[in-house]
Order: C-alpha cells, then sequence, then structure tokens
C-alpha cells in the first residue's frame, strides 16, 4: 500500500470514529489534504472542504453544495465512478482507480466558469460512515489527483481538428487557421501545453493508427500502413520502431499472444 492509499484509509477510520460528532467531522473534513465531498444518504452533496474549492478552482462552495444529487446524475463521471458510488450508498467502501473525470462539463453543469478543457485522472475512495443502527449518517469522497491534463479550448479543438484529418498530410497552417490563430502562435500556445509539437502530436495519432490496422490479421504489414497513408518502407517504419521500441512485424505479434 503506498503512503498516501494509507492516508485514505486512515482518513477513513477517523471518519467513522467521529461521524456521529457533527462539528469534529467538519473540522476534519476541512482539514483534509485531498479534496473531498460528503454526501447525505439519499445522495444530496452537503459538504466540500477547501482542497476541493482550491483544486477545481470553484470560487464558492455554496455553488455546488445542496444543488446536486449524485444518485440522480452521476452520468458524467462515468460508469466506473457510477459503481464507486453505489457500493459506497450500499454500506461498502470502494476505491476506483485512475478515472477520467471532464471537470470541465462538470463545472458548466453548475454554471461555474470554464475557460479551458479540464481532464482529471483520479482515484477516488468513498466511505459510507454508519450510525449506532448500521444505518448510513453519510458517504464521503476523497479524490487523490494522479494528472490532469488542461488544455484552452483552442487547443483541444486542434487535437480534435487533427485527430480528424489524420490521414491527410500535416500542415501547421492549416490546424492553426482551424482554431483562429497565427501559426507562430499556435505552435508556442501548442508547445507550452501538451509538451510536444502540434507535428509531433499528429506523428504520435498517425502511429497510433497504424497500431490499430496491424491488429487487423487480414490486411499485410504493408497494407496496414497503406491504409494509413504511409509506406511500410518508407519513413514511417522507422518512426515507427522509434515510438514503440518493435518493428511493426514484432509488434503485430506482440498483440496476439
Amino acid at each position: 500500500m503506498s503512503e498516501e492509499d494509507k492516508s485514505v484509509a486512515d482518513a477513513g477510520q477517523m471518519l467513522q470514529a467521529i461521524a456521529e460528532n457533527h462539528e469534529l467531522f467538519t473540522k476534519l473534513i476541512n482539514c483534509l489534504p485531498y479534496p473531498a465531498q460528503v454526501y447525505a444518504p439519499d445522495g444530496t452533496l452537503i459538504l466540500v472542504n477547501p482542497a476541493f474549492l482550491e483544486e477545481f478552482n470553484v470560487p464558492d462552495s455554496s455553488l455546488i453544495v445542496g444543488k446536486s444529487n449524485i444518485l440522480q446524475d452521476y452520468t458524467a463521471v462515468g460508469h466506473d465512478v457510477a459503481q464507486n458510488l453505489l457500493a459506497a450508498f450500499a454500506g461498502n467502501a470502494a476505491c476506483t482507480n485512475d478515472i477520467k473525470i471532464p471537470v470541465h462539463v462538470i463545472k458548466r453543469s453548475y454554471s461555474i466558469p470554464s475557460k479551458d478543457i479540464e481532464e482529471y485522472y483520479l482515484d477516488i475512495s468513498t466511505f459510507p460512515l454508519k450510525g449506532d443502527r448500521d444505518e448510513i449518517l453519510c458517504v464521503v469522497a476523497v479524490l487523490i489527483i494522479r494528472r490532469k491534463m488542461i488544455d484552452t479550448v483552442e487547443i483541444a479543438k486542434a487535437k480534435a481538428y487533427i485527430e480528424a484529418h489524420w490521414h491527410n498530410e500535416f500542415h501547421a497552417e492549416e490546424v492553426a487557421g482551424a482554431v483562429f490563430l497565427s501559426t507562430a502562435h499556435f505552435a508556442r500556445l501548442f508547445k507550452s501545453q501538451t509538451g510536444m509539437t502540434p507535428h509531433d502530436y499528429y506523428i504520435n495519432v498517425k502511429i497510433s493508427r497504424v497500431k490499430d490496422k496491424l491488429q487487423d490479421l487480414s490486411l499485410s504489414v504493408e497494407e496496414a500502413f497503406a491504409q494509413c497513408g504511409v509506406h511500410y518502407h518508407g519513413h514511417y517504419a522507422d518512426l515507427f520502431r522509434k515510438k514503440t521500441g518493435l518493428t511493426p512485424s514484432e509488434y503485430r505479434k506482440s498483440t496476439q499472444k
């Protein structure tokens, strides 16, 4: 068990021990170093801690507390999180790892401004806290941020454009024009937010599509490359090996094990 996981487990035990002392319970939630949410037994959000507000840039808890019911509207956070929550509200602690959460989508549903595309990957641990008669007093969700990707709308649109036109030859000025930026500004902005150039991103998408085609055994390796608009005996075979550490033939064999 990692130190972070141990901390979350310890927090769960502490929460259970003091669940019926409302004032102490609230203080403990607010002191947690991780973002945390507390739900009433019916699923209504009743508390978020300062770490949650700071991490997700929510200006005031009143914007979300009392205004959502996670059991009625958890579609935005995906099936795995839904199962995690349902288990907790049924009385069982649960943990879901490395779940992608579209924070910007959730913010918009609460009319909270979000000019960027915010996608977080979280570990979510939920604890049902019970009373003397084994009734659920509340459910606590503790969030550990594994990584996050925050793009401006322009960069998110640029990625979508590249992914939609991956079969075509790449031209940076064409992508920049699609998002209404100058080519130079677009290149700088893309590199600063993604850590790679637009062309590198295009190459990664292209190689990903080649990998998909190589898994189709009805195609020869040459045909798989040709269907992606590139020649097997050209530059992309070397790029494929550099990106994957395998030749195309070796990669195909590795996927059939």
